[in-house]
């Protein structure tokens, strides 16, 4: 039977995950909110878009925009699970780099999306601000001995890609927490290797490669990746792989939906 360490930690880290410049670019691509500073200035930002170098644009007052030409800025984004539990904070990521005007043309819906409107206005600019340096702080499936941040090299976040369910994972995480929680414990229960339910499961997080299930018993919380038996890229793959998950661990369960 597989035991729970005496301190926070993770279960199955030799399976395959998202590396740290994927992690990155994905919590930026899906962030609700980012927290832009300078030494002066702060403004959160609730909708923006990110290009494929990985160069984060938003709309700014153009005072405030004025204000940031030629000055180093940081973003600062905070990554919440989608599940309700003890602690939804799974990590951050913060960029720090320059602030350009960004250059038309823009890609298509692109204005819409950052503005609300396709034409341009005097009392706001559209700026784009390029990282020079990433660091991510991920605290999930990690242990208390492993450094609380790491710098990610520029270079491996502006070639890498989101994960490719950065937007599956807050609809389908919910549903299955809250219609097919039982199947969750049933699959720490197998995974484990235990003839007794853990007390609290909680889905985690999902990527291409697996489900990852936050786990409490006895006092300690250990976080267990559960791979997927191939990579899965959308919806359909997901249930799939999932259906496959409980076939296994629940034969008698039946369907999924």
């Amino acid at each position: 039977m597989r035991r729970f360490q005496e301190r926070r930690g993770a279960l199955s880290t030799n399976l395959p995950a998202l590396s740290p410049a994927e992690r990155a670019r994905t919590v930026v691509a899906t962030a609700t909110t980012l927290r832009v500073a300078s030494p002066e200035l702060t403004l959160d930002v609730h909708r923006h878009g990110v290009v494929p170098d990985g160069s984060v644009l938003f709309q700014a007052p153009a005072d405030f925009a004025e204000k940031l030409d030629d000055h180093q800025i940081t973003a600062t984004v905070v990554d919440v699970a989608t599940v309700p539990q003890a602690d939804r904070i799974r990590g951050e990521v913060t960029l720090s780099g320059r602030v350009f005007d960004v250059a038309e043309p823009l890609p298509a819906g692109m204005r819409l999306h950052l503005t609300g409107s396709e034409e341009p206005d005097g009392a706001t600019r559209l700026v784009q601000l390029v990282p020079e340096r990433v660091a991510l702080a991920w605290r999930c499936e990690t242990d208390d001995s492993q450094p609380a941040a790491r710098q990610i090299g520029i270079d491996e976040y502006r070639c890498a890609f989101p994960d490719p369910l950065l937007g599956y994972e807050a609809e389908w995480l919910p549903h299955l927490q809250a219609d097919h929680g039982e199947l969750l414990v049933g699959l720490a229960r197998f995974d484990l290797g235990w003839s007794e339910d853990p007390e609290d499961v909680r889905a985690l997080g999902i990527d291409r490669y697996g489900l990852v299930l936050r786990i409490r018993h006895c006092g300690i919380q250990n976080d267990l990746r559960i791979g997927f038996a191939r990579t899965v890229t959308c919806g359909c793959d997901v249930r799939e792989a999932f259906s496959d998950l409980i076939s296994r661990a629940m034969p008698d369960a039946g369907p999924v939906c």
